[in-house]
């Protein structure tokens, strides 16, 4: 592609409502235009993108046997009414009306439709397993759109989906795909933790989250630095993942002044020394603005621990930084002037939970009068779904137990695909079955596996990029090679030797883009770099006529020189 046919769109300003490095470069490089919250144009250098991700994922794909088919953006209503699922998405499902009155919607997922279609297409088992695949635009009414193409209402999407009569059929192609996804990602250069997962809405009881991590993420994972551990920071928490890990005791055994084994069905109130009750959980009140409303919020930590301001100031989930209320205004929430009673349970505030406390169970926390405390508390039952995060000061040996090597890290990361065992749950619904071998119905098993393509590429960008622009990985830039010729429309030199460059690299096929616009060289460069195309090659009358070319890699300082006959072969190991 020579730029004179191409149009770049870059931009030197944008808008200061850009929230993340991302978004930032991808308004800026000419990849996405923002036509309304949550709504983006993908220009011509991001369709290049996009499409080299999907080559990418349908080569893999391929190999599974996977066919590749494409379902409708729009689905009749009734089938979401017909599985329950019209209201457990609630208000995230797009409906529209056609000139009939007939409701639809459109599809943020598939999985009705696509068991609806096998139903009427599958009549043996002779014809399982199989996998049908698409990639297509998906629509989710978020209610706060955000992070460019991170959260979107309208999104691309690849989604697969695999039929089996028996479970250990669904293991395997379940492992099958778990692996594909994990070759896929390695070949964009991310850096990714594959994390136990919450189905949601989706179905079943096994899933995995495919989490890159990124500062600009939502979602926190806790992972170890030297094992393969690995959990979404709720599972971690509420499925106890975290035990061998942690110094966590699990149990509170108290009553009065003596400690013993106790199970309790409900919350008591116990009037016992403060210093006999283990794992007690303390309560701080702290504050915020939204706009300029002030609200308020709890943090608890365990006993003996000790709150780390600055974590807390920094804290994104909310709009402000956070501080602590003062005595004043804990009393005007509250009714107490002593601080030291306070506890969580009657609160209506929201409740920001350290990790350690998210995953106790039959705590102990202060009844709001000295000397008195609630036992065996629980998560959900007599507390409210806290935020889960870190907010302690970190200790000494706090994550390496034992005098092990084990650390624990919690960062902020971003799901770009995620997959399901959802097992017989829709084929249930709608009735489809098959006879085995033996004659018997049998209801079939599903798999499901999703990618967001859009918000994968927001993500790369995240994680290659320095302060020049975005620094694509090989596989997927829009072009490998850049052609920066100095003074192509003066030098006859030049401009033959850069012609007869672009046209070898074509040959080999090595995606080039030449620059033979009239603009002044500052320009060429930076809007290059800002692309991020990894490969450029200089071309110079006075090296062109020693028999040589200037390389740069994106991601290095140092320009080299290189012998013109050998430019094809050492890209191409470059490329490697």
């Amino acid at each position: 592609m020579k730029t004179s046919n191409y149009l770049l769109y870059t931009l030197k300003t944008i808008s200061n409502q850009t929230d993340t490095i991302s978004n930032q470069l991808m308004l800026r490089a000419g990849i996405i235009r923002k036509i309304s919250s949550g709504l983006y144009t993908w220009l011509p250098t991001g369709m290049r993108v996009i499409k080299k991700i999907q080559t990418i994922i349908q080569k893999e794909l391929n190999k599974t046997n996977a066919i590749e088919i494409s379902m409708p953006i729009l689905q009749p209503s009734k089938i979401w009414e017909n599985s329950g699922r019209i209201k457990t998405y609630g208000k995230e499902l797009l409906k529209i009306h056609d000139r009939r009155n007939k409701m639809f919607i459109l599809s943020p997922t598939h999985e009705e439709l696509i068991t609806l279609l096998l139903k009427k297409e599958i009549n043996s088992y002779k014809q399982l397993p199989i996998i049908l695949y698409q990639t297509q635009t998906k629509f989710r009414d978020e209610i706060r759109p955000r992070f460019g193409t991170i959260r979107t209402r309208e999104f691309l999407m690849k989604d697969a989906y695999s039929f089996h009569l028996k479970s250990s059929c669904l293991d395997k192609t379940y492992k099958i795909m778990y692996k594909i996804y994990s070759k896929i990602f390695k070949s964009m250069n991310i850096n990714f933790k594959i994390v136990e997962a919450s189905s949601n809405n989706m179905g079943g009881n096994i899933s995995h989250e495919f989490q890159a991590i990124s500062s600009s993420g939502e979602d926190k994972i806790v992972f170890s630095n030297n094992s393969n551990y690995a959990s979404n920071i709720e599972i971690a928490a509420i499925k106890n993942n975290l035990n061998n890990l942690l110094d966590i005791d699990e149990n509170n055994y108290l009553l009065k002044n003596k400690i013993f084994f106790k199970k309790l069905n409900r919350i008591c109130i116990q009037k016992i020394n403060h210093y006999s009750i283990p794992n007690l959980v303390n309560t701080f009140i702290a504050k915020y603005y939204s706009g300029k409303k002030l609200s308020f919020i709890a943090l608890l930590i365990k006993k003996n621990r000790q709150l780390n301001l600055t974590k807390i100031k920094n804290l994104t989930l909310f709009s402000s930084p956070i501080t602590l209320a003062t005595q004043k205004e804990i009393f005007k929430l509250t009714g107490q002037n002593d601080l030291n009673v306070i506890g969580p349970i009657g609160l209506t505030i929201p409740i920001i939970s350290d990790i350690e406390v998210a995953k106790m169970k039959n705590f102990s926390v202060k009844a709001n009068a000295k000397n008195y405390f609630f036992t065996g508390v629980n998560w959900i039952r007599d507390l409210k779904k806290p935020y889960i995060e870190d907010i302690r000061n970190i200790e000494k040996d706090d994550n390496n137990p034992d005098n092990t090597t084990e650390k624990i890290t919690i960062s902020p990361s971003i799901e770009i695909a995620h997959i399901f065992k959802i097992g017989s749950i829709y084929s249930k619904k709608i009735n489809f079955s098959i006879k085995n071998k033996d004659k018997k119905d049998v209801f079939l098993k599903m798999g499901c596996y999703g990618i967001g393509i859009t918000r994968l590429i927001a993500t790369i960008i995240e994680q290659h990029h320095d302060k020049y622009g975005i620094i694509w990985p090989n596989s997927i830039a829009p072009f490998h090679v850049a052609l920066i010729p100095i003074n192509f429309h003066k030098s006859t030199t030049v401009k033959k030797t850069s012609n007869h460059m672009y046209d070898e690299l074509k040959k080999n096929n090595i995606d080039t883009i030449l620059d033979n616009r009239k603009e002044y060289l500052g320009k060429m460069f930076s809007e290059i770099e800002l692309i991020g195309i990894p490969h450029i090659l200089i071309l110079k009358k006075n090296h062109i006529l020693k028999g040589k070319i200037e390389y740069k890699n994106r991601r290095e300082k140092n320009n080299i020189l290189i012998p013109i006959k050998n430019v094809i072969d050492f890209i191409k190991q470059q490329m490697v």
